[in-house]
């Protein structure tokens, strides 16, 4: 059938258009504020308190050369064994990242 290798090449454009969607902030602050903020502060809004020496989702954004795939890193490998590895997809992960960044300060 001729339409099999169309539909194919149609199928591979839109999965490639799908994966340029920029990150979205606004679902990053939801998921955010769903699964961290028993142990950290995620918006400016939130007060305490919170354990000593975790820090708020403004701190992270603010450590030096601070980066989208830094922060994903930690939430696919969280450096201390406390911290669960949320159950975040890429996606959501990307979501989340670019949401912290959103918070670095001016």
């Amino acid at each position: 059938m001729r339409s099999w290798p169309i539909f194919a090449a149609l199928l591979a454009m839109t999965q490639g258009a799908a994966a340029q969607v920029p990150p979205d902030p606004a679902n990053g602050a939801k998921l955010a504020t769903e699964l961290c903020t028993n142990c950290h502060l995620v918006s400016r809004e939130q007060k305490g308190p919170v354990l000593d020496g975790i820090p708020s989702f403004m701190a992270i954004a603010g450590w030096p050369g601070q980066d989208e795939a830094k922060i994903q890193n930690i939430l696919v490998n969280p450096p201390h064994p406390v911290m669960p590895t949320p159950p975040l997809n890429e996606r959501q992960r990307a979501d989340v990242a670019a949401y912290i960044l959103s918070l670095k300060p001016n």
